[in-house]
This record gives structure tokens, sequence and C-alpha cells, in this order.
């Protein structure tokens, strides 16, 4: 369809206005470089460019030029405002109201096409979403063109111009054809997700501060034992070739990958670790190496809610005892095939490390507002739960019903445990391989693998021969839950040749497109429009049946949650702003009663609230009462959670 036939449909409704800035950027200054609360802060933050598309209530309207220069900001006034990555261009649009640019305007929600367009299992970029959704092909030349020029070449420039309102114009477009397929919960949680991100957790600077000289003293004195490394700002510690020389002379086997997550390098540290010093000081240098960068890109994002146009927000500027230090983060919205949020802008919240590591604890510097507490909730196993009702294994659901913990009813449904006393005083290992098999097996987990499964989930070290013996076990015993892999597998294998679709107890469908049979043998399919072909089968495909499942009962839970701490009456369906009580935010949607706290951000299955310390037991009922509520679609399955209250993030 030509652009020039995309006009927008006049009504009588809310105004929807497609809105997209362009800004100055460089090799070194641009989105690949900075997470985007940095770039719009940064000294060289210059938006030269605005651009708008849609319908008001007099019309269509269309408008190109710089933002200092548009004189209708009326029309935005209870407007949805519609922008492809709309967690960057709300940020903007914010930072031009700080800088005096944007006036102070009411009643906004923003919608996000890059997010409806991953809903639907189209690609996130707005050139890759027109080919696949609009069937047009999207020319960057022209913005490709603008790296590293000033705004003196940019402003005014014809060809721009035209580019920006085009992506406007296709921004509305998607929006017009396809925002009817995208659910109004689902809209509301991707708003909520860059949100939530944007206002940021509170640091806890003087911790953040000691732990990161703490891991400078552990890598500076493991250098030291680096017999290659004489200059740390010269030498490379972690060259392979200086390392292979050294096991070279010390006649041992050298890895072939340094990467912290290879597990042959893992194993390779363990067994020469003691013997060699320099070995175990390399593993030293990359776990503390690792942390520092986790801790630094932190430090390097805090900004105090009081100093928002201080753009050089340097660590000195945040370390007074009056200042309130915040961590801007990113989350991916249905950042995985299953629906669920990935890691975003440098820093996975999702992936922090665990426990104290070299005498530091990552997640203690993240604390709540002055007054206030955290309530931690998560769901309790809650995939095992899911597939016990996929497969109607009542049995097992009546254990966990009438109270017995989720491995004890494993033991008991599946491995012959009938002693009426509770498993884990009885025989804690086997509740330890009752954990590892729900945990692990219930997704075709083969015999290898289950060796390191069970080490993870139960802390067993266990050979290849009872790993096999125990897989082969599990199946025999869950044949329920084989048939299901099995039916699954077939289903999707019949479907070579078309899509394959798994519709979710939610009403929401899993989409597996282009199935076909490779060379190889292997059945494949992509998850995304004209993306990569990826080897499916049936216990993969379980398993994305069960967490597609699990995120969609804890997206709901979410929602409730965030209208409950803002309170938005259960009716209402428009996001509030993530303000929360004592940091000067207000709500953002009419009509809400007074909020008694905020979600601040969260991990899997687990969320983490910011209440007033007066309020913390009574909210933290609200939430395990709202997280161990069934959905109804979900009928019969026992839904459990554990909250619990703290002055810093812990697992």
């Amino acid at each position: 369809m030509p652009t020039s036939n995309l006009k927008p449909k006049t009504s009588n409704c809310t105004p929807i206005l497609a809105v997209d800035f362009e800004t100055c950027y460089g090799r070194e200054y641009s989105l690949k470089k900075l997470d985007a609360w940095s770039y719009v802060h940064h000294p060289k933050f210059d938006c030269y460019l605005m651009s708008v598309y849609g319908e008001t209530s007099t019309g269509p309207f269309e408008w190109v030029g710089h933002p200092k220069e548009f004189r209708q900001w009326h029309l935005f006034e209870g407007a949805l405002l519609v922008a492809h990555n709309a967690a960057f261009d709300s940020l903007v649009f914010k930072r031009l109201q700080s800088l005096g640019i944007i006036p102070e305007i009411g009643n906004i929600i923003w919608r996000c096409t890059a997010s409806m367009s991953v809903y639907l299992s189209a690609p996130r970029s707005l050139k890759k979403a027109c080919k696949q959704l609009l069937g047009i092909a999207v020319d960057k030349t022209q913005r490709d063109k603008a790296m590293g020029q000033s705004i003196t070449n940019l402003f005014g420039d014809d060809a721009m111009e035209a580019y920006a309102l085009e992506d406007a114009r296709l921004c509305y477009l998607l929006w017009d054809r396809y925002n009817h397929l995208w659910p109004t919960e689902e809209q509301e949680l991707a708003t909520l997700t860059y949100e939530w991100g944007q206002h940021g957790i509170t640091v806890d600077s003087q911790r953040l501060e000691q732990s990161i000289q703490a891991l400078e003293l552990h890598r500076f004195n493991a250098v030291q034992h680096l017999p290659w490394v004489e200059d740390i700002d010269e030498d490379t510690p972690l060259s392979h070739r200086k390392l292979a020389e050294a096991c070279r002379e010390a006649g041992i086997p050298c890895p072939a990958s340094l990467a912290m997550d290879d597990p042959e390098c893992a194993a390779w540290e363990e067994k020469y670790g003691s013997d060699y010093v320099w070995v175990d000081a390399m593993r030293i240098f990359r776990r503390t190496n690792m942390l520092l960068k986790r801790f630094n890109t932190v430090r390097s994002r805090l900004f105090t809610p009081l100093a928002l146009e201080n753009t050089q927000r340097s660590s000195a500027s945040i370390s007074g005892s009056d200042s309130v230090a915040r961590f801007p983060y990113g989350l991916k919205y249905f950042g995985a095939v299953p629906g669920r949020w990935s890691g975003d802008a440098g820093f996975n919240v999702q992936n922090m490390p665990r426990g104290e590591l070299f005498d530091v604890d990552l997640r203690r510097c993240f604390i709540p507002f002055p007054g206030n507490v955290f309530i931690i909730a998560d769901l309790c196993q809650i995939e095992p739960r899911i597939l016990a009702w996929l497969i109607g294994d009542e049995t097992f659901l009546d254990l966990v019903r009438s109270g017995v913990d989720i491995y004890e009813a494993h033991a008991r449904s599946t491995m012959g445990y009938t002693d009426l006393r509770p498993l884990k005083e009885v025989d804690p290992a086997m509740r330890s391989l009752a954990k590892a098999r729900t945990l692990g097996l219930g997704y075709g987990c083969g015999s290898k693998k289950f060796v390191a499964v069970a080490k993870n989930f139960g802390g067993l070290d266990i050979s290849f021969a009872e790993a096999k013996q125990t897989v082969q076990d599990f199946r025999s015993k869950n044949l329920k839950i084989y048939s299901l892999w099995k039916r699954i597998d077939r289903d999707f294998k019949r479907s070579t040749g078309g899509d394959y679709y798994i519709e979710l107890p939610s009403g929401r469908e899993l989409r597996y497109l282009s199935v076909c049979k490779n060379t190889r043998g292997y059945y494949t399919a992509s998850t995304e429009m004209g993306g990569r072909k990826r080897k499916l089968y049936g216990g993969l495909l379980t398993e994305n049946l069960v967490q597609a499942t699990a995120r969609d009962v804890f997206a709901e839970q979410l929602l409730t949650i965030h209208r409950y701490l803002c309170g938005v009456p259960q009716a209402a369906r428009l996001p509030c702003s993530v303000a929360s009580p004592n940091n000067n935010h207000q709500s953002s949607t009419p009509n809400c009663m007074q909020p008694i706290g905020r979600v601040v951000f969260h991990v899997h299955d687990e969320v983490i609230v910011e209440v007033p310390e007066s309020k913390a037991a009574q909210v933290r009922e609200k939430i395990l009462a709202i997280m161990s509520t069934t959905p109804d679609w979900l009928s019969g399955c026992p839904i459990e959670a554990e909250a619990t209250i703290n002055h810093h993030y812990t697992k």
C-alpha cells in the first residue's frame, strides 16, 4: 500500500496521535553505546525534529518541525500518544518538558507499537514490523545519513522532515490496523514496564561505593598473581595467548574459552585452582570484573529526583546524606517466546547475582525510598503446579491442595514415599532428588543434562548411570506428562508446511510459524514473522506452554497489585503513573484514590513493591491474597505465594 494513501480515520473518540522524535547522535553518543536514560540526559542531547500524525476531534492532523515551533500542544490533552519504542519517545517527551520546551500536559496515555508488534509475533523494529505487518519496505538511509551531523545540517532538511513524518505515519497505521488484536491489559502492562523502569529503584549509594572499592581491591590482588600482567592498564589479564603460554609451561591443558558461563573453563578452574595460584587468581579476576561492571553500571546511571536538570550526574553529586539516588533500568515487554519479560539496556534486573560474593551483595544496594519498606512476593513453584493441572494429575494436585510440600507431593505420588511424617524431616536427600525431578524433568530433560540439573536444583552429585535411571523412572511413572510431550510433538510435526498454534488457558496463543523439516531431519519453526528457524520438539513446546501460562497468571496479578497500590478501581483499564507516597509524583489517571505504594520492579514470578512502613503488614496480606487467588481460566489449580517485608532487596 503506497504511503501517500495512509490517511487517518476521523472520529469523535480520544485523539490518537503518532509521535516521533529525531535526536542528534554519533558513533560514541548513541543508543548503541548508552541506555535511553543516560542518552536523553547527556550534555549532547539535542532533539531537532518532532513529527506528529493522526486524528483529533477536528479530523486528520500532521505536523513536522522543531518541537520549539509547535504551537498546538492543546491537541495532546487527554490524547493517546503512540510511538514505535514509546519507552524512548516518552523519555524524550519528559526531557523536553524538563527543559521547558514542552509544557505540562494532562491525561496523556502512551502506547508502543513496537510492543504491540512483538505481541503479534512480528519483529520489534519499525522497518521489519512494517515489512511483515503492512507489506511496506521502509528506507532508513536518511536516518543513517544523520549520524554525526549537527543540528545546523539537519534542521530544515526537507528529506529529513519527510523521513520523520513518514515514521510517524507508519506508526499510526500499525496502531490503526492492529491495536484491536492487542488486549487492553497487555497494552497497560507494556506501558507500565518502561514507566516503572524510568522511575527507577532507590540505591544505597554508600554501600554501592564501598562495594566497588572492595571489588577493586579483590581484583587488584588477583592481578598480582598473574605472571603475564605487569601493568593492568596496558596488559590484558584475560589474554588467551598469554594463558596458553603459562599452561604450556606448567604442563596443564588450556581451556578453549574464558567465558564466564563456559562449563569447560569452570571445570578447569576447579581442577587446577588449588595447585596453581594464577589459575585461582584468574577465576577471581573474571568474577570480580563481571561484578564490577554491574556495580559501575548502576553508579554511572544514578540520578536524584531533585537534580534532574544536572546532566552531569556524577557519584559525587549523590554522595550526600540528604540525597536519594535512583537507578533507572530497562525491561523488554514480551522479550521471550512465552511472553515473559527480559533484560534490557545493559543491566538485567531479572538476573542479579544472588547472595554475597567477594564481600559484596548487589541486591542489598537496592533499597526502598526513605520511610518505606519493600514487600517482596513471589509465586510458589508455579510451573510444576500448572503442568500438573494441564495433564489432570489429581493425585498430585490433591496432595498440594491439602498443604503437602510440592516436592514431598511428587515423592508421594511417584517415588513411593509413604511415611506419615514430613519428607524433609525423614529423608532430606530424597526430598532434594524430588525437587530436582520436579523442576528438571517436566520438559523432556535427558540423562546427561540431568546430572547438572540435580546439582543445580538439589545439590546432588550423581553419576550418568544414576541420572539415566532417574529419567527412565520419572517417565514411566509420569505417563500423562510423557503423553503431553508426544501429543504436542505430533501435532507440531503435522503442521509442516503451515503454522502451529497452542491456545493457552488464558485465551492467548503461542505461534510457531512456517513449520518445516530441515535437511538434518529436525522440525523447525519461527517464533517471529520472518525470523530465524528454531529446532522445536514436544518437551520444549510443553515448556513454552507452561511458562506462558505462568506468565499470564503473574501478569494478571501484577496489574491487580498495581491498581490496588495506585488506588485505581478494579473496573478501570487505564494505567496510573508509577507514583509512590512521599516522592512528589502524582497519578496521571483521573479519579484515582490516594496511592499507597508502587511496583518497583519484578523478576520472573516475583514482584517487589514499595510502601510506607506503617502500612506494610496490611499491604503484605493484600498482596498475598491477590497472588494466592487462582484465575477463573485456571480453575482448580492450587496457586500459592510467599511474601516478606524487607529494608533492602534480597532473594
